[in-house]
């Protein structure tokens, strides 16, 4: 399985308003065929720093999803839900995951 993790610093108060463009962007992906952020993680007490994370099976699979990118409704929710975080703040990582029993 492959992990993509989205990393950024919010702007105070803005985590509701974050997480509902994040739900409209989400509900964006559905409509496209793409993989929607399915956990989100708030760091509690340690400087609004949030955390989003989407699985796939595969790289090949996150290659496909990722040339939907901009359409212009995706790119248009994306962009106001980075309007919620603090600018160069966000980092994007990938992880290969191996289960073990």
């Amino acid at each position: 399985m492959v992990i993509q993790k989205w990393t950024a610093k919010m702007k105070p108060m803005q985590h509701p308003v974050f997480i509902e463009t994040l739900k409209e962007l989400n509900h964006l992906y559905r409509k496209h065929g793409r993989v929607a952020w399915s956990r989100v993680h708030n760091e509690l007490y340690g400087g609004h720093v949030i955390y989003m994370e989407r699985d796939f099976p595969d790289i090949q699979a996150l290659d496909t999803d990722e040339t939907h990118s901009l359409e212009p409704d995706i790119r248009e929710t994306k962009v106001r839900l980075l309007e919620s975080v603090v600018p160069g703040s966000v980092v994007v990582t990938h992880y290969h995951v191996v289960d073990m029993e």
